[in-house]
């Protein structure tokens, strides 16, 4: 009892009479939450729409949201409301027992000996870009990793290299991702039914996905072989209540479409733009990359001896994070660290908030990849770093966006030079997740001198499976 002491009071940013902050939070939600962090400190608490949203960047309560105290927590309602229409009981979306059965048999598809055996995809499909690339021309780089993404997920989920279904797929995730970002930022959606262009789009997209997805499952049931991709595994999945139904292998197949290219797309995008800013660290990466591959492609076996290359990867994740929030909801009263939450409020946790605090990044905007060593990562508190939450809802692809992340950085490093348009500051857009917006991010393409891929084994962009060609 001597121990006890009163919870802390939290600062309210208190905005509008009626609406509180929820027209602060839509206007621009990453600069208000960074503002606000700044005035407010570690946690605040304001009115969104109708109900109380608390915004924290304390590692205290953000590691007992994430693990200690996560079962007291779960999705909110209004998450659950946004994804369910594009990915059903999917995991993104499920909460309760349903989730965790479903977790518990996806799991084992992302062990390290499955996951690993993914590499050489992801190398080679990197080279074929970079193999339709032609000196001098301006591409985008973000449309160039969306549609590298979209294609080793593809293969790495179905065994597919989409090359009868690209313009499908990629058309219709365009349009289920746009459908995505009005129904979060729309305080009243427009409903499904309702007749208007972008939703009849929407529909379409997801029937296109669907047929897709229906097609490749309904020939991998008939075939009954492991080919060592994630739908594989999927498939022969069961516990003691058997296997899934087809419908829950389509909404965690959607699920991991969606998760396994947008966010890691979004990340090399800013890790780009980072580096291209930064060309210190661009040579310092390198100087690694050429003396230990010696123009060889990246193999798993070489990402340890890559240690810089990472440490880059992991700043680009603390500086501009794809996921750039992420929210749950207090199932009873809880006091999480030294604040007290009442049952049902709103929990938001912001790595892009939690990156920027001064208190455990020294120079917080600046990107500092050599900050990345073993021993200040062990003196970081728990819960000061979470590009991938933690605890039981951890990202289960991490992982695999690691490594893929890793492989794509590297094997552009080798071989091309990055930079980004003279005098060009990209947008940074919060939506699903954190993108340069339409304008994107443009880049001249500028070859290494002794690039191993520019070698007389480059094809023209015609030619190569999956067209990477703007």
């Amino acid at each position: 009892m001597g121990d006890w002491t009163p919870p802390k009071p939290i600062p309210r940013h208190k905005g509008h009479w009626l609406w509180g902050g929820t027209f602060d939070f839509q206007r621009n939600p990453a600069e208000f939450l960074l503002e606000a962090h700044e005035k407010y400190g570690d946690v605040f608490v304001t009115r969104v729409l109708t109900g109380q949203s608390y915004f924290i960047r304390d590692p205290e309560v953000i590691q007992a949201i994430n693990v200690t105290h996560a079962k007291h927590i779960h999705k909110p309602k209004v998450v659950k409301q946004m994804w369910k229409p594009f990915l059903g009981n999917g995991l993104v979306p499920n909460d309760g027992e349903s989730w965790r059965r479903q977790h518990k048999l996806i799991m084992p598809g992302f062990h390290k000996r499955r996951i690993d055996a993914y590499a050489p995809t992801m190398a080679e499909y990197t080279r074929d870009m970079v193999r339709g690339w032609v000196e001098g021309e301006q591409r985008d780089f973000r449309k160039e990793m969306v549609a590298l993404t979209l294609r080793v997920v593809a293969k790495t989920l179905f065994d597919t290299d989409l090359a009868h279904d690209s313009t499908t797929v990629h058309d219709a995730m365009e349009h289920i991702v746009e459908a995505l970002i009005d129904h979060a930022q729309t305080p009243i959606p427009v409903p499904r039914w309702w007749p208007s262009k972008r939703n009849r789009r929407m529909v379409e997209a997801l029937d296109a996905m669907d047929g897709v997805i229906a097609r490749l499952l309904a020939a991998r049931r008939r075939d009954m072989k492991d080919r060592g991709d994630l739908m594989s595994h999927m498939v022969f999945a069961a516990d003691e209540a058997g296997g899934m139904s087809d419908k829950q292998l389509r909404d965690e197949l959607m699920t991991l479409i969606f998760a396994g290219h947008e966010t890691t797309a979004h990340t090399l995008t800013w890790a780009w733009y980072l580096m291209a800013t930064n060309l210190d660290k661009v040579a310092k990466a390198q100087q690694e990359i050429d003396q230990i591959l010696g123009g060889e492609p990246i193999g798993v076996e070489d990402l340890t001896k890559l240690p810089y290359l990472e440490m880059c990867i992991k700043e680009s994740l603390r500086r501009m994070p794809a996921v750039w929030i992420y929210g749950r909801e207090a199932r009873e009263d809880l006091r999480l660290g030294d604040y007290l939450f009442p049952k049902g409020s709103i929990l938001a946790v912001s790595p892009l908030a939690t990156g920027r605090n001064a208190k455990y990044f020294d120079e917080p905007e600046e990107f500092r990849p050599e900050r990345w060593t073993r021993d200040f990562e062990r003196a970081l508190p728990r819960g000061a770093y979470v590009p991938f939450a933690a605890g039981p809802r951890v990202c289960l692809g991490k992982q695999f966006a690691m490594m893929e992340m890793r492989i794509v950085l590297g094997t552009l490093l080798q071989n091309v030079e990055i930079n980004i348009l003279d005098g060009f500051v990209p947008d940074m857009l919060p939506e699903i997740s954190l993108n340069p917006g339409e304008r994107g991010m443009p880049m001249k393409v500028c070859f290494r001198d002794g690039a191993p891929v520019r070698s007389v084994d480059r094809k023209s962009a015609t030619e190569i499976s999956g067209s990477y060609a703007a």
